[in-house]
């Protein structure tokens, strides 16, 4: 049904580009001339190039919705979540047109707790995101920058998308939660550039320097909540508005993605925006549920941390949501690009700190978190955030070898 919606948009859009086309051939072969005509012919080469590139979303879409449906990796979102992408910048040797801005791939180093004091407002805080205490220990050690940061999703209102100045996250450096009760959600830690050094080194690590811990309240007894940067986020941000195309530049821009893989995602967005208005389903697709009501969540696989799992296929998943939820967690856009894939679980997950109210949430149906599989951004203007997301035990099968 989906594929069908899909070529429809494909095939109407191309009748019209022929239409568009044919007129521009008469006002050209009979040599009309003057504004209006110009006009007019200006106008028919706009509407055929616009209608060429939402056709070549249309088609990527496919060929993208054929990998889910045969279980193969997405490579475009393998590409979002993978390490610093290789830009044209970085492999023309032209890096040095951005100066001393961190990019993806630099080396840096994390500096000592002393200088980082220096840089706070308050509260342990510059410009609003606090330096928790699970920070300290990178303190002189060093890493390559994963992405710039320059827009977060507003988890507190449910704004969408919003501005964060001067931010980057390292590679694997995540927070373990040892200050915060032991939140389980490890989320990847924020740095202002202001608390980084660019170094020539190629050496990505040195051994952790021991410190006491900063004072840094991370409980607020009175409202009995935790204190954050996933907490802070709406304090270290501005409003931005969704009409400012400045945020879908930025990650080419910064080198967050490389050219090939944000021309895709922007051909994919184009389609999808047509799929919209016209009332056409949009990629990725996943299929209603066939039940009355959902089937019940599968606590009897006996999952450990280090097994092999693979994800549910799509029907499959789709019989166990209702309203796109299992048990009140959110089967995400950007996990259907996993259906059919396989992966290791790395940890069950029953308690985090909610970003929105900063209370801790126990999750009575615990949920996984399977390695190497974070949320993407694409469907969210390409948000460099890149959390993990948590899977339910009835979106999973244990993986059996061919052997």
């Amino acid at each position: 049904m989906h594929r069908k919606s899909y070529w429809k948009t494909i095939k109407m859009l191309f009748i019209v580009t022929i239409l568009c086309f044919f007129v521009y051939l008469i006002l050209d072969f009979n040599n009309f001339s003057g504004l209006f005509f110009t006009t007019i012919k200006t106008l028919m080469i706009v509407l055929i190039l616009a209608f060429s590139l939402v056709m070549s979303g249309g088609f990527i879409c496919l060929l993208r919705d054929n990998r889910i449906e045969l279980g193969l990796i997405d490579t475009i979102g393998a590409s979002l979540k993978g390490g610093p992408p290789k830009t044209i910048l970085s492999t023309s040797g032209m890096r040095f047109l951005f100066g001393d801005t961190l990019r993806p791939g630099d080396t840096v180093e994390i500096r000592t707790l002393d200088e980082i004091k220096k840089t706070f407002d308050d509260d342990f805080s510059l410009d609003g995101l606090p330096f928790m205490p699970e920070m300290q220990e990178y303190c002189g050690m060093r890493f390559q920058v994963h992405r710039r940061v320059d827009k977060i999703y507003d988890m507190r209102n449910k704004t969408g998308m919003r501005r964060l100045q001067d931010a980057v996250t390292l590679t694997s450096v995540r927070c373990n939660g040892a200050q915060h009760d032991n939140c389980q959600a490890e989320c990847h830690i924020l740095w202002k550039d202001a608390w980084l050094k660019k170094t020539s080194s190629c050496q990505t690590a040195n051994r952790p320097i021991k410190k006491p811990l900063i004072p840094a309240t991370t409980y607020d007894g009175e409202k009995e909540s935790y204190v954050c940067q996933m907490t802070r986020l709406w304090e270290a941000t501005e409003p931005m508005s969704p009409f400012d195309i400045r945020q879908d530049l930025r990650p080419l821009v910064s080198g967050n993605v490389s050219l090939g893989v944000y021309v895709i995602v922007l051909l994919t967005r184009l389609f999808n925006t047509v799929q919209k208005l016209r009332g056409g389903i949009c990629f990725p697709y996943m299929p209603p549920s066939s039940q009355t009501k959902p089937m019940s969540d599968n606590s009897e696989l006996c999952l450990v941390p280090g097994q092999s799992v693979m994800v549910k296929s799509r029907s499959e998943i789709s019989e166990t949501l209702k309203n796109s939820k299992t048990k009140g967690l959110w089967y995400d856009q950007d996990m259907i690009r996993y259906c059919g894939n396989s992966g290791t679980l790395y940890k069950k997950v029953d308690h985090i700190i909610h970003e929105g109210t900063g209370k801790m949430v126990d999750i009575k149906t615990p949920c996984w978190i399977i390695k190497d599989i974070m949320a993407t951004g694409e469907f969210q203007r390409l948000n460099p955030q890149q959390e993990f997301t948590y899977w339910r035990e009835a979106w999973l099968h244990p993986h059996v070898s061919k052997e």
